[in-house]
């Protein structure tokens, strides 16, 4: 069984959404972080100081294929012109201390497919 790191990083106003879409194909128990973006184009705001605006980080450690339907149930929503942000995963060689009903879950969902 592979697992990835699943990031996503978008506004810290579209985290609740984000998470829900997360949570409607599978995935439970995100990492959340608070970030600041820092873009090629400064936005200038009162008294000409510049805000980007503050973002969320979600970290998800997923079985591989969790992942894919996660990023194809998120792709149409980044897609979309009002929302900015972007999805990746990068694979994980080697964890310890995940959750043992977490990793069953795992296992039940790949029998699961492979039988369809």
């Amino acid at each position: 069984m592979k697992f990835v790191a699943l990031v996503v990083i978008t506004s810290a106003e579209c985290e609740s959404e984000v998470k829900n879409m997360a949570k409607e194909v599978g995935a439970v128990g995100a990492t959340i972080m608070e970030a600041k973006g820092s873009g090629a184009e400064e936005k200038r705001s009162f008294f000409s100081l510049t805000f980007e605006g503050n973002r969320s980080v979600l970290l998800y450690i997923l079985e591989e294929g969790l992942s894919r339907k996660v990023l194809r149930r998120l792709k149409p929503y980044f897609d979309s012109p009002n929302n900015d942000g972007l999805a990746f995963t990068s694979p994980i060689n080697h964890i310890v201390g995940l959750d043992k009903a977490m990793l069953h879950k795992f296992e039940m969902n790949i029998e699961q497919e492979e039988r369809l």
